[in-house]
């Protein structure tokens, strides 16, 4: 089934922190299968407080998944995310 890393951003930090982020780390999802299905666009909190912003990953499955987020390769990018934004990441199973 397919699985979805979905990172909600509370507040940038960063700006320039986070597009550097955002160009080192897209190159590491292809192995793990991972595709960028939304991502800081138009957003409306329908309940809970409102967000800075939103980014929508999807895998083949939740090994996939988790193997990408805890990889090597990415791990160095995380952590420029971490330093540039506050906000949480969760990772949902989908129903096919």
């Amino acid at each position: 089934m397919a699985a979805y890393v979905i990172f909600i951003r509370d507040e940038m930090k960063d700006q320039t922190a986070y597009d550097e982020y955002l160009r080192l780390a897209v190159p590491t999802l292809a192995p793990f299968g991972g595709e960028i299905l939304a991502a800081n666009g138009a957003h409306a909190a329908l309940e809970g407080p409102d967000f800075d912003g939103s980014v929508v990953l999807r895998f083949p499955d939740m090994a996939s998944a988790r193997g990408w987020y805890d990889s090597q390769e990415y791990q160095p990018f995380k952590t420029i995310r971490l330093g540039a934004t506050v906000g949480r990441a969760v990772l949902v199973e989908g129903l096919n």
